[in-house]
This record gives C-alpha cells, structure tokens and sequence, in this order.
C-alpha cells in the first residue's frame, strides 16, 4: 500500500471501532459505521488498482473521512465555546480595521470568491502535479493533504464546538446581497456538517496543497498559495471559523509537510 492509503486504512479503522464504543444516538452510530466500512472497501479497491484510478480515489475518501467525523458531533460544549469565544474576541481586538464591514467591502467578496474554492481544490491541486508532469509525486501530494485534514477531523469528538458564524447569527442570507455569500451559506448547509473543526480542515488541506504544489511546481505552487490565503483569510472574515483554528491549521499544515518532504 502507498503512505497515503495506509493513512487511510487507519483513519477508517480506528472512527468505525470508535463509532461501535462511542456514546452516539443508534441512527449516527450506524451512520458512522456504514461510512467507515464504505471507506475501507474503497481504500482497498485504490490499493489494488492502478494508474489514474489509484491515484484520484482519495478524493471521496476525504469527503467520507470529514462525514464520518461529523457523525459523532452531537451539541457544542459550552465551556469550550467559551473559551473559543474569549480567545477570539481577544485576537479581533488587535486587527486594525473592523471586520464586520469588511465583510461588506471588495475585499469581503474577493474572500467570499475564494472560499468557494474550499472544496475543489484538492481535485485542482492533484490534476496542477498531473498537468506538471509528476505523476510520480501523487504519493506525496496525498500523504501531506490527508496528514494535515484527517487531525482536523480526529479532534471533531474532543472538541466539539459550533463555528462563530451560527454564534454570532451571521449565517442569514437575508442580511447580504453578497453572491458568493450566499452562495458558500447554501453550500455549508447542503455539503458539511456544519461543526466547527479544530484546525479548520479547509486551511489545513488547502495550505498542505500549496506547499506540495510549490515544492514540485513553484508557478502552480503560487496561484495555489494565492488561494490557500484567500480561504484563510475568507475563514476568518467570514466567520466560517475562529482565528485560532486558522493559526493551528496552517502550523500543522507547515509541520506534516516538513516531515515529510
């Protein structure tokens, strides 16, 4: 098996043993454990293929491994929210400018735009290294992405808290004329389960894709990094995430690529 499925193998094995022992209403227990179980098959099935099919099949696995993690959120810890919440209210307290109205500015709808691109671009990233010729680096690619997502999701049982957007009531689509606005409101609603992750999953994966991308092909590496900062910073204008999930992403990002490349 490659470094990547072996991550994998892992990740499935242990959230399915995890869902079995887990205190989980019977309806998400058996949820969990159908993904899991459809995780390892395909896991197992990308083992033992080859060419393109191998190499592209991570990619549902990581939209199974964020669901599967999601089975277990059951209600925010209100201590922990508390906390979240100081510590942010703290780290806004220092930026020069107010956030609220830049999120209605040019800059809040350019971090909206970018947002957006929160999950396709680890799909864009793999086809960058295809199109750059090093088909040979899709081992690495994965191994870096999904050892930088998968903790984010690891921690969703420990810390479960709910996102500054629905604490803050910022979530209405009836207070923004922002297309892509509303746009990633409806997409949070239909495509995640709308816990908030500690590191944010979306920064962590984006910023390993960069890192790779840049390491392997620095001109695709850069529009890549352009991107990555535009979800970090659309995270936090946004407030799809605290600035501290932010912070802790992109230095797991940093440290899982270090090690490996």
């Amino acid at each position: 098996m490659r470094t990547g499925e072996l991550v994998n193998l892992a990740y499935f094995s242990v959230f399915t043993v995890l869902a079995l022992v887990w205190r989980l209403p019977v309806s998400s227990r058996v949820k969990a454990v159908l993904i899991g179980l459809a995780g390892l098959g395909i896991n197992q099935v990308a083992a033992r293929a080859g060419g393109i099919f191998r190499d592209w099949l991570p990619v549902p696995l990581m939209a199974l491994a964020y669901w599967q993690s999601g089975c277990f959120f059951q209600k925010a810890n209100p201590r922990l929210q508390a906390i979240f919440e100081s510590s942010e209210t703290r780290i806004l307290r220092l930026l020069p400018f107010d956030l609220a109205a830049c999120a209605h500015t040019w800059l809040g709808t350019l971090l909206e735009l970018a947002y957006v691109f929160c999950y396709p671009i680890v799909p864009l990233g793999l086809a960058a290294l295809y199109l750059a010729g090093f088909k040979n680096a899709v081992d690495d690619y994965w191994t870096v992405v999904l050892l930088s997502a998968y903790p984010c999701y690891v921690l969703l049982p420990f810390i479960q808290l709910l996102p500054p957007r629905l604490m803050e009531r910022r979530d209405q689509t009836s207070q923004t004329n922002l297309v892509f606005r509303r746009f990633n409101l409806w997409l949070v609603r239909q495509v995640t389960h709308e816990a908030n992750t500690f590191p944010s999953g979306h920064v962590a994966a984006s910023t390993a894709i960069a890192l790779v991308l840049l390491w392997f092909t620095p001109a695709a590496g850069v529009v890549f990094a352009v991107i990555a900062a535009g979800i970090a910073a659309g995270c936090i204008v946004g407030r799809y995430h605290y600035a501290i999930d932010v912070g802790a992403a992109l230095a797991l990002a940093a440290i899982v690529f270090g090690i490996v490349l």
